[in-house]
């Protein structure tokens, strides 16, 4: 019996020292990322793009169409009946759970939240056409870049779709407002891969400032003012 208790307490002890280097290890990267910028901001270039956040989640917002691509082919507007307008979309991945069962902070449930965070979980994209470009405010920033880069953010954003036959798959009746939906989306979602880490590294690849690793919004949005 004391051998079997020196045992559990010993697992208990290893358990908690693993917990605590975790969590060092972890709140040095999230800091850290966030801290440490990679990447330029251009005054001027062919393309203005947006990146805007609720203060916890980030978007891309972009035009709708160009030379390069018109998002209508793989987001249909037959999806969208109600949207106003389809000049600009802004898209953002995240986990699917979280996605689909917390339009509002309100619903937030721990189940939930403890699965976004612990464990790699299913994900979707939130898409939503948009009439205008975003309201300018500390919410979001105007981003220029080239035509190169335009391309490559394109292609990233459309490789984070899970399709089927070549089509996006939409996830019915689960959109927020009247312009927006969610599809299907590639990826697992964790503690170390947030919706803001697919912003983070969408804007590395293109070669916009950002945080090095940023997990949250403050780890972007900080280096675009």
């Amino acid at each position: 019996m004391k051998k079997a208790l020196k045992y559990t307490r010993r697992g208990v002890f290893y358990f908690l020292e693993f917990f605590l280097a975790f969590l060092v290890c972890y709140v040095w990267l999230f800091f850290s990322g966030n801290l440490v910028s990679v990447g330029d901001l251009q005054t001027s270039g062919d393309v203005t793009i947006y990146v805007k956040t609720n203060g916890v989640h980030t978007d891309i917002c972009l035009p709708v169409e160009s030379e390069l691509f018109d998002w209508k082919t793989i987001l249909p507007v037959s999806d969208y009946p109600k949207a106003n307008g389809f000049n600009y979309v802004s898209i953002g991945w995240g986990d699917k759970g979280f996605f689909l069962d917390t339009p509002d902070w309100s619903d937030l449930t721990f189940s939930t939240a403890v699965n976004a965070a612990f464990l790699p979980s299913g994900t979707a994209m939130h898409a939503a056409y948009l009439s205008q470009p975003p309201k300018m405010s500390d919410a979001v920033a105007a981003v220029f870049i080239d035509d190169v880069a335009h391309n490559k953010l394109i292609d990233f954003i459309q490789e984070s779709f899970q399709l089927l036959d070549n089509k996006t798959q939409l996830i019915p009746n689960k959109g927020y407002w009247h312009n927006d939906n969610f599809y299907e989306a590639k990826g697992n979602y964790h503690l170390f891969n947030t919706c803001n880490a697919w912003t983070n590294e969408a804007l590395q690849t293109i070669g916009v400032k950002t945080g090095w690793y940023a997990l949250s919004s403050d780890g972007i949005m900080s280096h675009l003012k």
